[in-house]
């Protein structure tokens, strides 16, 4: 059956374009999200891209229209499902959050947990949740792959988030060596996209973090472990207004995973034009250093600079401009500044920056114990 998502029907060779409706509005109209579709040759790989879940950040707006074309699609084997706007509604009001949802939109995707009825003293799931949800069955029925387009903080390096894959340690030996056997390979496929990308690369925080940050019900943290999609995040820098360095690089990359996806011919591009990390070993993310009191900041770091423990950091005044704490913030690890948080006003525990600090945690682990009957 040809393959179809809300108004939009794909056709080889084509772009075509619709509207996949989210739910009735209660004062008239319908929210919907915005629905490309290029297609090659239909025996091909689908490919899944969306951005925009957050509504302040641009620049993956910018990718996906400068990469979708009528040119693409006469060369493309397979199929790129391409939503540019998952929350239309902080698009319109230039907001991280949809006034549909009190909450990140980008924790409303399922967690792969059996569904055991609706509690009534529970709030329902809101009609964005619901929509999501909607939608991300037709993700999981179609997509052989997903990337999700973000952005962090302004000035930030071009990176990749690599969700860690998770797997079911509760059956028999067999089944659990089977589920393992499972997660290597999704996780190796994930790996492989990361390589192709060509921009620096960040793991996700281990267990408990994760969890807690919900983040297992992120788009792509839903698409790795409840549907088992090769999926990826992808941070473009700065959000309001997108870099075009960072833009082409992102669009480069894109192609490239196209390519290593074999739905494009030819060579990878190389990355130019952005700072690209690699220390030769694994890294995650993580917030830090953290002040020990509340201050102005001055940054003494750009993203991209690669530091060692002890290293300066910021230098910290009070209101006046004197010294105030220690003086002078210091790297807590050896690792690579992903980025500087917004501002110089800070209050006391707040992070400075982002950091690629050094992972020796598995990117394949069990599940915690309990997850699927909590």
């Amino acid at each position: 059956m040809p393959f179809s998502l809300g108004t939009a029907k794909a056709a080889s060779g084509r772009v075509s374009y619709g509207t996949y409706r989210l739910f009735d509005q209660p004062t008239g109209g319908v929210e919907e999200l915005p629905i490309v579709i290029a297609q090659g040759n239909p025996r091909g790989p689908t490919f899944w891209l969306t951005a925009g879940i957050h509504g302040n950040e641009h620049a993956g707006l910018q990718v996906l229209h400068q990469l979708i074309s009528r040119e693409l699609a006469r060369q493309l084997h397979g199929t790129i499902v391409c939503i540019p706007a998952l929350n239309p509604a902080g698009l319109r009001t230039m907001k991280r959050e949809s006034y549909y949802h009190r909450g990140d939109p980008n924790r409303l995707f399922p967690d792969g947990k059996p569904n055991r009825g609706r509690d009534p003293d529970i709030d329902p799931p809101s009609v964005l949740e619901q929509a999501y949800t909607r939608l991300f069955k037709e993700i999981q029925a179609s997509a052989d792959y997903w990337i999700d387009l973000h952005n962090t903080w302004t000035g930030s390096v071009s990176m990749v988030f690599r969700d860690r894959v998770y797997y079911r340690d509760d059956g028999t030996a067999a089944a659990n060596k089977a589920a393992r056997a499972e997660a290597d390979k999704l996780d190796q496929r994930i790996g492989e996209m990361c390589r192709a990308y060509g921009h620096s690369v960040l793991s996700e925080m281990a267990s408990e973090a994760y969890f807690d940050d919900r983040l297992h019900r992120s788009t792509t943290g839903a698409a790795v472990n409840a549907a088992r999609i090769p999926g990826l995040t992808m941070e473009l820098g700065t959000g309001h207004m997108p870099d075009p360095a960072i833009v082409q690089a992102s669009l480069v990359g894109l192609k490239n995973v196209l390519r290593w996806a074999e739905m494009l011919n030819g060579s990878p591009e190389p990355i130019s034009g952005i700072k690209v990390v690699d220390l030769g070993y694994r890294c995650r993310r993580r917030s830090t250093p953290r002040l020990s009191v509340s201050c102005i900041v001055r940054h003494l770091v750009d993203a991209g600079d690669i530091v060692r423990k002890g290293d300066p950091i910021a230098e910290l005044r009070d209101i006046w401009g004197r010294p105030v704490g220690e003086k002078i913030l210091r790297s807590e690890y050896d690792g690579w500044i992903m980025g500087r948080t917004h501002g110089i006003v800070h209050h006391k525990g707040c992070e400075v920056c982002g950091m690629g600090v050094r992972d020796d945690l598995p990117t394949v682990l069990p599940y915690p114990a309990g997850y699927f009957h909590s």
